[in-house]
C-alpha cells in the first residue's frame, strides 16, 4: 500500500496540527517538532542524499535500494526524485549561498544539518517551492536525525536566503577534475556552456518499436517528433505512460539513437552490439531487423537487458562475456561499440558524477576503449562497418581514442545529411562527430538538449 506523503510539506489531514505551526525551532524557541515529522518524501529524498553525497554510491543504485522510495504515491516519487537531483545539479551554487551566512559547514555526527541545508537552499533557488514549507520542513528534519540543536541555525539561514543571493555560476557545481578537463579541452567559453547545459533536467525520449508509429505515439503522449526517430517528452513516469506495457516503445536520448543509425541498412544483416546493456541500441537494432549478438560483461546489466527485451518482444542473441576476447561464430556485416567511459556526457540524467571528487580512471577506460576497438576488426567481414561511441564529453575518450584506427580499420567518413537535426561541432574529423549537449534543437517549451556524445565510424580494409 502506497504511503502518504504531501510532497509540498505543507501539513495534510494524516499530519498533526499543533498551534505553533510557522514557528522557528531550535536553540531560538518554539515547541519541538517530535510529533510534526517532515514528510515521508523529504525523508527518503535526504537519505538518498546522503548516500550519494557522502557514501559516493550512484544515484540510481540508492533509489532501487531504498524500498520507502517504491512505496511512495507516483507524484511523491516523482518530487523526491526531483528534489535530490536538484540538490545535486545545484550543490555547488547552494554551498556558495550557504557559506555568505555561515564559518563551515557542519560536519561529523552533524553532517546530515549540512545536507539538509544543501537540499534545501537548492530547492530555494528554483523557485517554485514555498519558502515556508522548505523551512519548516528542514528543521523537522533536523530533529528526525538528532541534529536539532542545529535546527535554529537551519531556520536563520534558509530565512536570509532570497532569490536575488542565488547565483548563477554551473562551473561551481563541477568537481575540480571536470572544471579543470572541460576548460582544457574546449575553453573557458565553451566549457561554461557545456557546465549550464549539464545542469538543466533531462527530457524524456522516446523510441517506437516501429517508424509508422512515430506520430501517432506523439499524439497520444502530447509529445515532439524528432529527426531521428523520437518522441520528446518534457517529462513523464515511464511506466505508466501509454504503450510501456504492451512495448510499443522504448526510452533512448536522441543523441544515444545516432551510433546505430550510423551503422546504415542492417535489415537482414549481422550486427554485434559489444557494451550492449540496459538495450536500447539493442532494442534500435532489432526493429531495424538485424540478426543481434548483445554482448556485456556485466551479467546483472544483462539481466536487466533481458527484461527490457521480453517487454519489447525482441529476441537477440544475448551473450555475458569479455567483449574485447569474445569472438562471433563467423565474421559479421557491422559491429556497434558503445564503450565504458566516463559517462560526463549524461550528467543531466546521472547528477551524481558531479559528487566525484576523484577522477575517473582514465588510463583504464581508454586502454579498453582501444581494445573494443581492435576486437571489432577481428569481427568483421572485410568491407564491414564499425560505429565507436562514447558518452564522454572529454576529448580523451573520443578524438584522441579514434585519431588512428586499429590495423585492419580505415576511417569512413560521416555526412553531414546522416546527422540532420544535429549540429556538429567544428574541428572534428570527417569520420567522426561530437555532439555537444546542445547539439539538438527542438520546439519551445520542450526540454531542449541531448547527451553528450562522441561517434566515429571505420570501414574493415578489404582484403588484397
Amino acid at each position: 500500500m502506497p504511503l502518504m506523503t504531501d510532497q509540498s510539506g505543507k501539513s495534510s489531514k494524516n499530519h498533526h496540527r499543533g498551534k505553533n505551526r510557522g514557528k522557528s525551532y531550535g536553540k531560538s524557541g518554539g515547541r519541538k517538532p517530535s510529533a510534526r515529522m517532515p514528510t515521508l518524501a523529504r525523508q527518503v529524498s535526504l537519505d538518498l542524499l546522503d548516500a550519494v553525497m557522502t557514501r559516493g554510491l550512484p544515484l540510481q543504485d540508492s533509489i532501487e535500494a531504498e524500498p520507502r522510495y517504491a512505496q511512495l504515491e507516483p507524484r511523491d516519487r516523482r518530487f523526491c526524485r526531483r528534489l535530490v537531483t536538484i540538490a545535486l545539479r545545484h550543490h555547488g551554487e547552494a554551498r556558495a549561498v550557504i557559506s555568505r551566512h555561515v564559518k563551515s559547514m557542519p560536519k561529523g555526527r552533524n553532517h546530515k544539518a549540512g545536507l539538509i541545508l544543501i537540499m534545501a537552499t537548492a530547492e530555494l533557488m528554483t523557485g517554485e517551492a514555498s519558502p515556508h514549507a522548505v523551512v519548516d520542513q528542514s528543521v523537522r528534519l533536523a530533529h528526525l536525525h538528532k541534529c536539532g540543536h542545529l535546527g535554529g541555525l537551519i531556520n536563520a539561514v534558509l530565512r536570509k536566503i532570497t532569490p536575488a543571493d542565488m547565483p548563477s555560476a554551473p562551473m561551481l557545481n563541477l568537481p575540480p577534475w571536470l572544471r579543470a578537463a572541460l576548460i582544457a579541452d574546449w575553453g573557458e567559453d565553451t566549457a561554461a556552456n557545456i557546465a549550464a547545459m549539464m545542469m538543466q533536467p533531462p527530457p524524456l525520449d522516446l523510441r517506437p518499436k516501429h517508424d509508422s508509429d512515430l506520430q501517432e505515439l506523439a499524439e497520444t503522449l502530447g509529445g515532439i517528433p524528432t529527426l531521428h526517430g523520437s518522441v520528446r517528452l518534457n517529462d513523464g513516469m515511464v511506466s505508466s505512460l501509454a504503450g510501456y506495457d504492451a512495448g510499443s516503445w522504448w526510452v533512448q536520448d536522441a543523441a544515444a539513437s545516432l551510433p546505430a543509425m550510423l551503422l546504415g541498412a542492417i535489415a537482414g544483416e549481422t550486427v554485434v552490439d559489444l557494451c550492449a546493456a540496459p538495450g536500447g541500441k539493442t532494442a534500435q537494432l532489432c526493429a531495424a531487423g538485424a540478426e543481434v549478438f548483445a554482448v556485456d560483461a556485466a551479467r546483472q546489466r544483462m539481466g536487466r537487458l533481458q527484461e527490457n527485451m521480453s517487454r519489447l518482444g525482441f529476441t537477440p542473441q544475448l551473450i555475458t562475456a569479455d567483449g574485447t576476447r569474445w569472438q562471433p561464430p563467423h565474421p559479421v556485416d557491422r559491429v556497434l561499440i558503445d564503450a565504458p567511459c566516463s559517462a560526463t556526457g549524461t550528467i543531466r540524467r546521472r547528477p551524481d558524477i558531479l559528487c566525484h571528487q576523484d577522477a575517473p580512471d582514465l588510463n583504464r577506460l581508454n586502454a579498453l576503449q582501444r581494445d573494443l576497438l581492435k576486437a571489432a576488426a577481428t569481427m568483421l567481414k572485410p568491407g564491414g562497418v564499425c560505429v565507436f561511441a562514447t558518452c564522454s564529453i572529454l576529448k580523451a575518450e573520443g578524438e584522441a581514442i579514434t585519431a588512428t584506427p586499429p590495423p585492419g580499420l580505415e576511417p569512413l567518413p560521416i555526412s553531414d545529411h546522416e546527422i540532420s537535426g544535429f549540429r556538429r561541432h567544428s574541428g572534428t574529423a570527417p569520420h567522426a562527430v561530437r555532439l555537444m549537449p546542445d547539439a539538438l534543437e527542438l520546439k519551445d517549451n520542450i526540454i531542449q538538449g541531448n547527451d553528450g556524445f562522441f561517434i566515429a565510424r571505420f570501414r574493415r580494409i578489404q582484403e588484397g
